[in-house]
């Protein structure tokens, strides 16, 4: 360890124990190291440094040496925005984005939040913010741009339908509940959940109750882009699909011991079936509750593999102001998972996100037939009459069409995978088990087939040519306009 981690260290210790810098006296030698350090530096660098930035070096310098991202100081301003955050309070504008091939798409607009009452509506694109383009930046990067400092003020650039509006609203405090829920149909009751926060448990049950008695017969839990929260509140929700002493989660703490979060009585167990959608930021307190479900068989994950944040931070109030959120335990899934660095699989496999909604619905209703209409040129198709975004447009290519493979297949109901050993693209759906190479005769269900033409691949996107997917077994009619894609 060299001599900076020592001051690193042992200045935070003494820190913690209260007893200022001009007493460093421990036992061991050590001690004394610091405080002749921490002396010569304040009397005789050049620069004058000030004690407190010595200490919040040593802070961060001790933990960098855990090489933990999670293990982070808190100045008393970044606590509570933390702890804000995760219960759905923030400095923004009130609006709810969803992702889009190119610009965001405003899917929710908060009441009496600033761009509610500015004109803000559901279903403008937001081209740009503070009259920067956001074309193709990722969404978190765009609503970081878009929150700040309360009071302040917040340009966006919107298009309406092929017209451009510019919207100048001022940031305030708004206080967001993390669930919101709707039926989808007739039958299906959808719950999105943002955060884990201190009300999430007892929101997502008033959402269940009222979705309940709309007389559902499935359910949809979205976590996608959820990055976790409290893991009390993540257990609370599992309960409710769960039986009584089914293990939730379990925390392994440095001393080897742990704590077994348990299903206490439970009179109302969700009956019905339930799919929860998870990608690659699902994490913490997501995973504790996807992974609950699907190792106790009571929902199915769809979607993409989850972020894998496997452990439990605690946040620690330090008396001199500020916190030190601190790794204090792993945890691992029912069957003794350990999810670090590694996520959940889902059971279904979706990467195209405007798919996986349509996919889930699928999954809770096996026996549905999927129609998907798709137009060459278009950046929109229609799976089952609903409007879908597509991010690879269908093409024409020597008097053939080629629809883009993932989304086609994915649409539906198929997973897309990439089988290693034969070098092929698998498609898979019960009962049906397809192999595609790039070139030759394609597999179905082990048998070759005369596919009438192979796979195109421009910019790196698979297509597939529509004789192709007739001679796969699906229902493939083009008119010279549209392509109406079935299984049949």
């Amino acid at each position: 360890m060299s001599k900076k981690i020592f001051v690193v260290l042992l200045i935070f210790m003494l820190t913690l124990a209260g007893n200022g810098w001009a007493y460093a006296s421990g036992p061991d030698q050590d001690f004394k190291t610091v405080d002749e350090v921490f002396k010569n530096i304040l009397k005789y660098h050049k620069d004058n440094p000030k004690a407190q930035q010595l200490v919040e070096g040593a802070i961060w310098g001790m933990i960098d040496t855990l090489e933990d991202p999670y293990t982070v100081y808190l100045t008393d301003d970044e606590a509570n925005q933390f702890v804000d955050a995760i219960n759905g309070n923030f400095y923004g504008v009130g609006i709810y984005l969803e992702t889009q091939p190119d610009y965001p798409r405003v899917l929710e607009v908060f009441p009496g939040s600033p761009a509610k009452d500015g004109g803000v509506q559901a279903g403008d694109t937001i081209t740009g913010v503070d009259g920067k383009n956001i074309k193709g930046m990722p969404l978190n990067e765009i609503v970081d741009f878009i929150k700040g400092t309360e009071g302040t003020l917040v340009e966006l650039t919107i298009d309406r339908g092929g017209k451009e509006i510019v919207f100048k609203l001022i940031r305030a405090a708004l206080s967001v509940s993390s669930v919101n829920f709707r039926v989808m149909g007739n039958d299906t009751g959808y719950i999105s959940v943002k955060t884990f926060g201190s009300k999430t448990a007892e929101e997502f049950k008033e959402a269940l109750d009222g979705l309940a008695g709309q007389n559902i017969t499935g359910l949809v839990v979205d976590l996608r882009d959820n990055p976790g929260g409290y893991l009390d509140s993540a257990a609370q929700m599992a309960e409710l699909f769960l039986k009584p002493g089914d293990l939730i989660v379990r925390t392994i703490y440095n001393d080897g011991t742990g704590e077994d979060y348990v299903t206490e009585k439970n009179d109302d167990k969700v009956k019905f079936p339930v799919v929860v959608l998870v990608n690659s930021f699902s994490a913490s307190a997501s995973e504790v509750f996807a992974g609950a479900l699907q190792d106790h068989g009571a929902a199915k994950l769809v979607g993409e593999n989850t972020f894998g944040k496997g452990v439990v931070q605690k946040m620690i109030p330090l008396e001199k102001g500020g916190g030190l959120m601190l790794t204090m335990a792993e945890y691992t899934t029912p069957s003794g998972r350990h999810l670090n660095k590694i996520g959940i699989k889902p059971d279904y496999t979706v990467t195209s996100e405007e798919l996986q909604l349509p996919f889930a619905l699928l999954v809770l209703q096996p026996g549905r037939q999927r129609v998907v209409r798709i137009t060459p040129g278009s950046r929109e198709a229609l799976v089952d009459g609903e409007k879908v975004l597509v991010k690879n447009e269908a093409i024409v290519r020597y008097g053939t069409e080629y629809l883009p493979l993932r989304f086609i297949f994915e649409a539906l109901g198929c997973e897309v995978l990439w089988d290693g050993e034969s070098g092929s693209i698998a498609v898979k759906k019960e009962g049906i088990s397809i192999l595609i190479p790039a070139g030759g005769q394609p597999l179905l269900n082990g048998n070759k087939i005369e596919a009438g033409g192979n796979i195109l691949v421009e910019n790196d996107v698979s297509y597939v040519p529509v004789e192709m997917l007739r001679a796969l077994g699906f229902s493939c009619t083009f008119d010279g306009q549209e392509a109406v894609v079935e299984v049949k």
